[in-house]
C-alpha cells in the first residue's frame, strides 16, 4: 500500500461487508486487548441506533484503513473510539485518519470525548496530536478522558 494522504481517505458508513475484515483485525493482541470484539449486538448497535454511528476510513484503492464508532450521549457530546489496521499502527495513519475524520464526518460535533486507557500510549498521543486535550487523567476505571472541540 502506498502513502495516503488525508485529503484522500474517504469515510463510509460502516457496513456488513466491513464486518468481517475488521473483526479479523482482532487476531491482533493490541486491537483485542483495547477494544471489544465487534459482535452482531455491537453491529445491530451501530447500524440501527439513531445515537451511534460507525464509519470506514477507506483508502483510495478501496481498502479499509480504520473503523470510527461515534456514540452521541444525552447532551449531545460525542463519544468517539478509533481502530487503526494493525499493520498500519506507528506510521502515522491514525493521525491523518482521525484529522480526516475532525474536518469531515466529525465536524457536525459540538464536542468530542476519547475515553482511552491510560496505558494506550500510542492511542493517547494519536488523541493529542489531534487536538484532544486531557480533561481528566485517570477516572476510576483507569481511563484518561480527552475532549476535543472545533477551534482547539
Amino acid at each position: 500500500m502506498t502513502d495516503v494522504s488525508t485529503s484522500e481517505i474517504m469515510f463510509r458508513r460502516f457496513t456488513n461487508e466491513n464486518l468481517g475484515a475488521y473483526r479479523a483485525w482482532f487476531a491482533d493482541a493490541e486491537i483485542a486487548r483495547f477494544l471489544s470484539y465487534p459482535t452482531d449486538d455491537w453491529f445491530a448497535h451501530v447500524s440501527g441506533s439513531v445515537n451511534a454511528r460507525c464509519w470506514a476510513a477507506i483508502a483510495p484503492d478501496g481498502v479499509m484503513l480504520a473503523e470510527i464508532q461515534v456514540d452521541r450521549d444525552e447532551d449531545g457530546v460525542g463519544h468517539i473510539e478509533l481502530a487503526v489496521r494493525p499493520d498500519l499502527r506507528g506510521k502515522g495513519y491514525g493521525k491523518r485518519i482521525l484529522l480526516a475524520f475532525l474536518s469531515g464526518p466529525g465536524s457536525v460535533f459540538a464536542e468530542l470525548h476519547a475515553h482511552v486507557e491510560i496505558d494506550n500510549a500510542a492511542s493517547l498521543s494519536c488523541f493529542k496530536r489531534c487536538n484532544f486535550v486531557v480533561a481528566a487523567e485517570q477516572d476510576d476505571d483507569e481511563f484518561c478522558l480527552m475532549a476535543w472541540r472545533p477551534g482547539n
